[in-house]
This record gives C-alpha cells, structure tokens and sequence, in this order.
C-alpha cells in the first residue's frame, strides 16, 4: 500500500486507530503521536514531503495556500486530502472513517506526491 497517512489535530486519533483495524498494511499515523504537533504548516508540509506522507486535514484555509505556493516554487508536496466540513461534521467520526475507507480502498495503492483530493 503506496498510501501513506498523517492526521492532522482536528482529525481525532479515534480515525487512524479505526483505519489501522481495517487496513493492517497502512502506514497511518496521526499527529498526536509525532512530534510535528503545533508546527506552522510550512515546515509540517516540508517533513510531509520528505516523509512522502499525506496529510489529511480540516484546514482548509491556509494549507491549500502553502501547498500551492510550495508547486509555484518548483517543490513537491506529500499530498492532501481536504475534509469538507459541510459533509464531515468534527463530531462525525463514522462518516469520515467510511469516506476514507472508500478512498483507501479505491486510490490507497497509488502515489500521491502532489495530488489533493476533497472528501
């Protein structure tokens, strides 16, 4: 499995534990149990990056910026997966499990150095 996942601290740990349970081979990990927590987006993207990780995210108003700018200047990023939080409410652990599990399942072997998705 070429998917490789970081939570970010508005996703619950409560998901990467559920994928875990149902993906065995995922590499998923959430930012609880690193030590990235609380790092500006500039320098958590560049690790992302470095990791070849994917970061799954509800900040949707300044990541899409600094990962933009990080393609603008000929560098690459990790990936995005963008939680809309009109369809995954904070509170909706179920759904976002689910969404992702379908993602996982559909597009989890494939390589997602510089894509973003919206789920």
């Amino acid at each position: 499995m070429k998917l490789k996942l970081l939570t970010d601290e508005h996703v619950p740990p409560d998901v990467v534990r559920a994928l875990r349970r149902r993906f065995p081979d995922l590499d998923a990990v959430s930012i609880y149990d690193t030590d990235w927590r609380g790092l500006p987006d500039p320098p958590l993207l560049e690790i992302l990056d470095a990791d070849q990780r994917t970061l799954l995210t509800r900040d949707v108003n300044s990541i899409p910026g600094h990962a933009n700018a990080r393609l603008a200047a000929g560098r690459t990023h990790g990936g995005i997966l963008y939680v809309d939080s009109k369809r995954h409410r904070q509170t909706e652990v179920r759904g976002l499990i689910r969404r992702l599990t379908e993602i996982i399942q559909r597009h989890g072997g494939e390589d997602w150095t510089c894509r973003s998705a919206w789920i």
